[in-house]
């Protein structure tokens, strides 16, 4: 159940936050930019600035929240369940060896 929670909470609650932010970023895109969110921003008929731009905001407003998420749901499962139930690289006695 303890690695069960971070699964639930880390991994879950990022790729839920992740598909929020990305529908919140394309609202607010729309909002401002008097334009749809690009569908394929390889694609050629969408302008390189407008691919560009689209790019960087939702990829850096998605990684910042998924970070928020995690950091979050690390310190709830670690309070809860111990260091044992997070993934090694979240555990804070194996930072401090390192």
């Amino acid at each position: 159940m303890n690695k069960l929670a971070w699964q639930i909470l880390g991994t879950g609650g990022a790729a839920l936050a992740a598909i929020a932010t990305r529908k919140a970023l394309g609202a607010v895109w729309e909002k401002s930019t008097h334009r749809p969110v690009p569908d394929n921003p390889a694609n050629s008929e969408v302008g390189l600035g407008e691919a560009i731009a689209w790019t960087v905001v939702s990829g850096v407003g998605i990684a910042v929240v998924q970070l928020t998420v995690q950091r979050f749901a690390a310190q709830a499962v670690r309070s809860r369940f111990g260091e044992e139930a997070l993934p090694k690289k979240m555990r804070l006695v194996q930072a401090a060896r390192d």
